[in-house]
């Protein structure tokens, strides 16, 4: 992803260099200031590893997954965290190894099981982990080649994106085929819903496949899914027989004014999505470090945080190139944002104090939509 994006950016990065000559290089602070004793951190560097999924069970723990290595050896690990941050983060502290395979979306459920979606490696597929650190593969879950976001209804049926199908490839031998999203009842056999293409990518991220349907959230009888290349949000009815309805294409990510890389070549392109109580979606908007407030009544966008210079500025939240975000469901964190960082862009645009591979949490004031 970095090699392409630098060479669809070229170097506007430079355009920045008489602003970033008044940031203190490495400088953190602002709204991020630490967290009284016994709350879970406001920032957690991941160095080494690069997060991608984040989940967070009923009473509190913090799971969040990262890619180990690159290629044919690339693994998705697990780290726990405590409600108060613990163990401290390191590369050798993980939880478990779930295999070989990149992406490594999450989910929990209330029952405190956790779910995570491997992509197109030989372990490839949704695989359960449950209290005990025991992990199994949902059945017929390996026939999904690119699996990405999770959400649950409220009956425990689990809907996984896949980002890209095999279904058609570029004159390069990428897959390009349409997004699809998999089904997988409370106890059964994944099973394709549907495929469609508004869900397929575009290549833009330059990426080994098209990045197409990405993060995924229910609520009330309807899914939520970001189309990352093309940067929108689907809406897909789900109807009472469980097929799925007709999709639309319910919003379309808008600039994000706050962040240094508004209006830079780039296009705007959501991750995941989280929601609040009141159905709001929250989208990690990936290429401009930022996360952003979709009102579900009236679609209006609302930045929450951006990662912004200096950091002592509104809105400021240490965010570099986020990829998955979820509420917290602990004590004193119901209104907490979790938030993965790639860290991709020290990479891109060098000048700007970047805080590279990271857990970030921000405050939202509003909690969030509860776990099934």
């Amino acid at each position: 992803m970095k090699k392409r994006i630098s060479k669809l950016a070229g170097r506007w990065w430079l355009l920045l260099l008489p602003i970033a000559v008044f940031v203190v290089a490495g400088q953190i602070g602002g709204t991020t200031a630490a967290s009284q004793a016994g709350e879970f951190p406001a920032f957690i560097p991941m160095p080494g590893v690069t997060p991608r999924g984040v989940a967070v069970d009923k009473v509190g723990n913090v799971y969040v997954s990262a890619s180990v290595g690159s290629g044919a050896s690339e693994h998705i690990k697990i780290w726990k965290f405590t409600p108060a941050g613990d163990p401290p983060f390191s590369a050798d502290t993980f939880y478990a190894d779930i295999g070989q395979g990149t992406i490594g979306g999450l989910a929990v459920t209330a029952d405190g099981d956790l779910y995570i979606a491997m992509a197109a490696g030989v372990d490839r597929g949704v695989w359960r982990m449950d209290r005990e650190g025991n992990i199994d593969l949902l059945p017929g879950s390996n026939q999904i080649f690119f699996a990405n976001g999770l959400a649950f209804d409220e009956r425990g049926t689990l809907y996984v994106t896949e980002s890209v199908s095999l279904t058609i490839f570029t004159p390069q031998g990428k897959p390009a085929g349409p997004g699809s999203i998999w089904r997988i009842p409370r106890g059964g056999e994944a099973k394709l819903w549907m495929r469609d293409e508004l869900l397929r990518g575009t290549g833009a991220l330059g990426q080994p496949v098209w990045i197409g349907a990405n993060g995924i959230a229910y609520y009330h009888g309807n899914l939520y899914v970001t189309n990352t290349e093309k940067g929108t949000v689907m809406r897909i009815p789900v109807q009472k027989d469980g097929s799925a309805g007709v999709p639309e294409v319910w919003t379309t990510l808008q600039e994000v004014f706050e962040s240094p890389l508004a209006g830079f070549p780039i296009p705007v392109m959501g991750d995941g999505i989280a929601l609040d109580v009141h159905g709001n979606l929250y989208v990690a908007v990936l290429t401009r470090s930022a996360v952003v407030r979709i009102n579900l009544l009236d679609k209006s966008q609302q930045t929450v945080a951006a990662f912004r210079f200096p950091d002592y500025l509104p809105l400021y939240a240490p965010l570099d190139f986020p990829a998955s975000l979820v509420f917290g469901t602990g004590k004193g964190e119901r209104t907490s944002l979790f938030v993965t960082n790639l860290g991709m862009g020290k990479g891109l645009v060098p000048p700007l104090p970047w805080v590279g591979p990271s857990l970030t949490k921000i405050d939202a004031g509003v909690q969030g939509d509860p776990l099934h």
